[in-house]
């Protein structure tokens, strides 16, 4: 009996559960509330077609363009002299950079001029008697010979007999090895061909100087130049005599220069042109590594926008005037390291400034004003 009620007990309260899990599954869940989808403002700028300076910028070194290497073209030993030889020392024009001894080298072509001397000494008696009316040509020019000083012309023979008279004595070979001695000995002197600085010494005085030895460098630092690489696609926009903006970066100084010369051929591997710029302005030294800010004169009739608003180098968001994206193709005329130069757009596009993540045309967005 009581075995009997257990069983009844336990099926009453199974199907009381049962009905209590229906009913309760049948309750009906709270709805969900959607998301409410937030606008972005985003900051805009209005396209206006303006002129815009047009600089083509490039780096390259300092150089002097008077800038030569000195070699010894003679032996001998350098000598001292009140401005010696020494890296950084200033020279004018036509003052003696270096001084080789040539004691010996004088001491011969005075023996030259004195045997060229007893040549013409020796030549007077024939002519007399051969060419009694040039005798007195003769007379005067013996008289000019100096043997401390370069050897005047040789005169001018009036007929092929007096010519071949004075040729077969040997006077002209005698006179034209005079000159090449005369010649030899000015290269023991090194004159400045221009004012400038000594900027490399590689012998001091005392020291033995063999024939083709380097010496050093003399440059003229009131004049400098600056190479500097530009691309070719900007070739077009240059010219000679543009001035250029030159500075140092870091640093607040700023020189001018002129456009002097552009190399006409293109580099293979760089596809850059060599464009050279000369400045006379203080403070530029050799070896500086400069940039140039070209000026190429104006761009009429453009826009510039930022790169970083680009989409695929093409095309850029504007806002219609119901606050969506659109897509609008630009035409780039010239692309700058941060900007790029645009034509052809209408004045008044209001042109999305600030890039947004997940953007897309068609895009609800607030406006604001930049």
């Amino acid at each position: 009996m009581n075995a009997r009620k257990s069983w009844i007990i336990a099926f009453i309260i199974v199907i009381i559960g049962g009905i209590a899990f229906v009913y309760i599954s049948g309750l009906k869940q709270p709805p969900r509330q959607a998301p409410k989808k937030s606008l972005v403002m985003v900051p805009y700028f209005i396209a206006q077609n303006s002129s815009i300076p047009l600089v083509v910028s490039g780096s390259g070194q300092v150089r002097a363009k008077n800038r030569i290497d000195l070699f010894s073209e003679v032996n001998g030993v350098l000598l001292h002299q009140n401005k010696d030889f020494r890296a950084g020392m200033s020279f004018k024009k036509g003052e003696i950079l270096a001084s080789i001894d040539d004691t010996e080298q004088l001491a011969n072509l005075y023996a030259q001029r004195s045997e060229f001397q007893n040549l013409i000494t020796s030549l007077i008696p024939d002519i007399k008697l051969e060419f009694p009316e040039e005798a007195q040509k003769w007379d005067d020019y013996l008289n000019s010979i100096e043997i401390t000083r370069p050897v005047p012309a040789i005169p001018a023979t009036h007929s092929d007999k007096e010519k071949y008279f004075v040729t077969g004595r040997k006077v002209y070979t005698t006179f034209y090895n005079i000159q090449n001695m005369e010649a030899r000995l000015q290269k023991y002197r090194l004159t400045a061909p221009f004012d400038g600085v000594v900027t490399e010494s590689l012998i001091n005085p005392g020291a033995l100087v063999r024939s083709g030895q380097k010496l050093g460098s003399f440059s003229n630092t009131g004049l400098l130049e600056i190479e500097v690489a530009i691309p070719a696609a900007d070739i077009a926009y240059l010219k000679t005599g543009n001035t250029a903006h030159l500075h140092l970066k870091g640093q607040n100084s700023t020189w001018q220069g002129i456009v002097s010369r552009i190399n006409p051929a293109i580099d293979l591997n760089t596809q850059t042109v060599s464009v050279f710029i000369e400045s006379t302005d203080e403070g530029l030294r050799e070896g500086m590594f400069i940039t140039a800010d070209i000026q190429c004169g104006d761009l009429n009739d453009v826009v510039e926008i930022p790169r970083n608003l680009l989409v695929n180098n093409e095309w850029v968001y504007f806002i219609q005037k119901d606050s969506t994206l659109q897509r609008l193709d630009i035409n780039p005329i010239r692309f700058q390291e941060n900007t790029v130069i645009a034509d052809k757009l209408q004045n008044g596009t209001k042109i999305l400034a600030k890039n947004i993540s997940g953007s897309f045309i068609g895009m609800k967005i607030i406006p604001v004003s930049e």
